[in-house]
């Protein structure tokens, strides 16, 4: 099992609406995203936020490949303090399927340098400036 740290400083000031926190990657279709750990401080009026998988694009730019497959409309405006957002958040994910089964795609696929775990906050934070700390835990594929 491979951890990923993100943190990032979201202010209101500089927060628009359908913003992407890239959380990590790059990772094969093979990997399963296992656990997205950590609470979340209230960023208020953040009632529209989807965490999904994206592409890089050759100017370094992301694509949206599915932005709400994992957390579809997560309401973030209140602070929370679940140990696992993960599955908290989407009682109905079948977490046994890796990337590529969750997007119904097959290794063929795979964007040319893998997928990325994206975070969009669709309602902006309204908060000065709140510290997003999260760990993601991913189950490197042997094989796709």
């Amino acid at each position: 099992m491979k951890s990923v740290f993100f943190e990032a400083t979201i202010a209101s000031a500089t927060n628009e609406n359908d913003d992407v926190w890239i959380l990590s990657g790059p990772h094969s279709f093979g990997d399963k995203i296992a656990a997205v750990k950590g609470a979340t401080p209230a960023f208020n009026s953040a009632n529209n936020n989807d965490l999904g998988f994206y592409k890089k694009n050759e100017d370094g730019t992301f694509t949206a490949i599915d932005a709400d497959i994992l957390w579809d409309g997560v309401d973030l405006s209140s602070a929370l303090t679940y140990r696992e957002l993960l599955g908290t958040l989407n009682t109905s994910l079948d977490r046994t399927k890796n990337i590529g089964q969750l997007l119904s795609l097959s290794a063929e696929k795979e964007p040319v340098g893998g997928v990325y775990l994206g975070l969009q906050m669709k309602t902006a934070s309204s908060a000065a400036s709140e510290k997003l700390k999260l760990e993601i835990n991913v189950e490197e594929a042997t094989t796709n």
